[in-house]
């Protein structure tokens, strides 16, 4: 069995660009221990043959070079083995898009390929993340896919692992296997409205667990989608994989029935939590009295692809004499510049570094202070601690901490204060680079989502797209009923047959 991974995320909407340094690349053993699935492999005494792990943190459009090179390994893997092979278990996220690519998707041309080299028979298993985008045409190249039932992504391993045991149980039957049947819907909703601690994802939920409880079907899916580039491939899905060829009308029915439910619930679609624009954060942040608190910078959301170059709420922080003495930590701002600089610094040491790229939501900002920490941003730096640099910075006369970072990673986990040397016992406020809050943030403090601008703006219905497949809600009425409406839901448009 060749195993492999492929991850990225690619916003179109900020001006960087994934290139190879983006990446973190393992082959061999490193590459097999990161997927996680050996052990249940072994128990069944299928061996494992890796190709190439590549992991890029979500981030812009993917370089063309980059994507080739990719592609080029896992398929030369693969031929190198083709003899020995007797199926392919991989991992794709399903978010990217390549500079120059006609067909958009990475990961639908690395899966096209595959296909192409294999053949027909061999059989391919997919893991993707919820906020992947999935077409029938996608499925038809597969005889399995699913994804992680939970955003914030709390079933990581848990899908990894039944995806990995499903897939052994599946090559133990000899006989033919069926495609997943996958519906493609008319519906884009985004990350920050399909929380599934929320409904209607909750109960969507629940209809997948109850469905694979039924002997005829071996896994249920529903694919939230990626709503941060243009792509004919974009919109929810849900995919059913029958347990055989037998039950394949039953596993047509039962997603058609999911489809359904989906499309009528499409106003229950909702802002997670606590949220308001930037006045009402600010307020917040100037009266509460519930310490840690936590604000999310949700137009700059590094973690589905912007830059985290914002200086928005920073600015506001330092113009307010409230604020600014507030003990507040800023994790992180996204300035190179800034961490090349640090660097050549000793901890208390006094500097005076320019920060900002000059948009409307990044105002470039003078600032004198001391370098006060130096560390890394995650563990996944830790063989990598130059690209995973982060530098805390106080400026002068405040009670502010700024963590600038080389590289566009997200504070979602407690132990990465732990990794950036920066005690989180130390502060009251948190500025974080996310959407909806991360489990552990949420456990630790209260949280407010923050409606900011910026390359991961939270109101879907604002963006502008040519390449999607129409009608396409919240874009285009549907001739389909709804039923129920949820605050932080999409405005209501005028529909045929709304109830």
């Amino acid at each position: 069995m060749l195993a492999g991974f492929f991850n990225s995320e690619s916003n179109e909407h900020t001006n960087e660009t994934m290139k190879k340094e983006n990446f973190l690349f393992y082959k061999g053993t490193e590459a097999l221990e990161r997927i996680g699935v050996t052990p249940i492999f072994a128990r069944h005494k299928i061996e494992l043959i890796p190709t190439l792990y590549a992991n890029g943190h979500p981030g812009g459009l993917i370089e063309k070079a980059t994507f080739d090179e990719i592609l080029a390994t896992i398929l030369a893997d693969i031929r190198a083995h083709l003899s020995e092979l007797d199926g392919i278990f991989l991992y794709l996220h399903g978010a990217s898009k390549v500079r120059e690519l006609p067909e958009f998707s990475g990961e639908h041309v690395i899966l096209r390929e595959i296909r192409q080299l294999v053949g027909e028979r061999m059989p391919i298993a997919v893991v993707m993340d919820p906020h992947g985008n999935v077409t029938s045409e996608f499925t038809q190249s597969l005889q399995y896919v699913c994804c992680y039932r939970h955003s914030p992504h709390i079933d990581i391993q848990e899908t990894f692992e039944k995806a990995a045991e499903d897939f052994c149980q599946m090559l133990e039957v000899n006989e033919r296997h069926p495609h997943p049947v996958c519906i493609k819907l008319p519906l884009m909703v985004g990350g920050e409205r399909s929380v599934s601690f929320d409904e209607p994802v909750a109960t969507i939920n629940h209809k997948l667990d109850a469905l694979e409880q039924d002997t005829r079907i071996r896994c249920a899916s529903f694919h939230v989608g990626y709503v941060r580039h243009d792509s004919d491939k974009l919109g929810c899905a849900v995919s059913v994989v029958p347990m055989t060829v037998a039950d394949l009308p039953f596993a047509e029915r039962k997603a058609k029935e999911l489809a359904d439910y989906i499309l009528r619930a499409r106003y229950q679609f909702h802002y997670h939590g606590q949220y308001g624009d930037v006045a009402t954060a600010l307020r917040l942040a100037r009266d509460t009295q519930k310490f840690p608190s936590f604000l999310t910078d949700s137009g700059d959301n590094c973690g589905a692809g912007s830059d985290g170059s914002s200086t928005q709420l920073l600015q506001a922080f330092l113009q307010d004499p409230i604020l600014a003495n507030q003990k507040t930590l800023f994790a992180g701002i996204i300035v190179p510049e800034a961490v090349t600089q640090l660097e050549a610094c000793t901890v208390g040491e006094t500097v005076t570094l320019l920060v900002g790229t000059g948009a409307t939501r990044s105002p470039i900002l003078t600032l004198t202070g001391k370098k006060v920490s130096e560390g890394i941003v995650s563990d996944d730096f830790v063989d990598n601690p130059h690209q995973g640099k982060v530098i805390g910075f106080q400026p002068l006369d405040t009670a502010i901490t700024i963590l600038f970072e080389r590289e566009a990673v997200s504070f979602t986990e407690l132990k990465q204060f732990d990794y950036a040397n920066c005690p989180i016992a130390d502060f009251d406020i948190f500025v974080v680079k996310q959407g909806y809050i991360s489990p552990e943030f949420a456990a630790y403090g209260e949280a407010m989502m923050v409606l900011t601008d910026g390359p991961t703006q939270q109101a879907t219905e604002k963006l502008v797209f040519h390449e999607i497949k129409r009608p396409m809600f919240p874009y285009d009425p549907l001739d389909v009923p709804w039923e129920g409406y949820e605050k932080g839901s999409f405005p209501m448009i005028c529909e045929v047959g709304a109830s």
